[in-house]
């Protein structure tokens, strides 16, 4: 029996769960138009439609896989996550977890770095926008009390898996693999299962 996961395949919910990005960070730029001055320079309205995508994503999508990792469980509530619901925002985190399976069930690590990014970061960001609209010196603190909390919460999720090797990153398929490169996680998962 192979243990091989299933080819990379462009379905509706790949289609619906880009589509969803690119969506975010439309709004994020159609409010950086009205929110922000008309005088405002690039890079001002670029930290802005940055900051308001992120907490966007944060309060949106990541607080929709923190719902799943507490509601959507199996009938015996032995096991949680969005792989055990149907609903749509269910299925765009099943469709990210073909890339890395943590996100599929309740990992208590990523329900752990979540918690903090979705009911901090998220207001953060969105709290970086309205300072930024208003033309406040302090948003330079923020920016980076907000950049700093990113940078930890990257490395929280993905150096559990670089020091065991990465067993929940798929990148057996192009599609998978070139996202793992990106991540510079390609590399350091070969290096983990020569090892084993």
């Amino acid at each position: 029996m192979s243990t091989e996961p299933p080819p990379f395949a462009i379905d509706a919910i790949t289609v619906i769960s880009f589509v969803f990005m690119l969506a975010l960070l439309i709004v994020a730029y159609l409010i950086s138009l009205s929110a922000l001055p008309k005088s405002s320079n690039f890079t001002i309205r670029f930290i802005f439609i940055w900051h308001l995508f992120d907490a966007l994503t944060h309060l949106i999508l990541e607080a929709s896989f923190l719902y799943h990792s507490f509601f959507s469980y199996t009938p015996d509530r032995k096991h949680y996550g969005a792989q055990y619901s149907s609903a749509p925002f269910a299925l765009i985190w099943q469709e990210y977890a073909k890339a890395d399976s943590r996100w599929a069930v309740a990992d208590p690590v990523v329900v752990a770095i979540e918690l903090p990014t979705v009911l901090l970061e998220g207001p953060g960001a969105a709290y970086i926008c309205y300072l930024l609209a208003k033309g406040s010196p302090n948003v330079w603190f923020w920016i980076l009390v907000v950049a700093v909390g990113e940078i930890y919460g990257g490395w929280m999720t993905f150096a559990p898996e670089w020091l065991t090797g990465s067993p929940a990153l798929e990148t057996s398929n192009f599609m998978y693999n070139e996202i793992a490169k990106g991540l510079g996680l390609a590399k350091r998962q070969e290096q983990g299962k020569k090892a084993l």
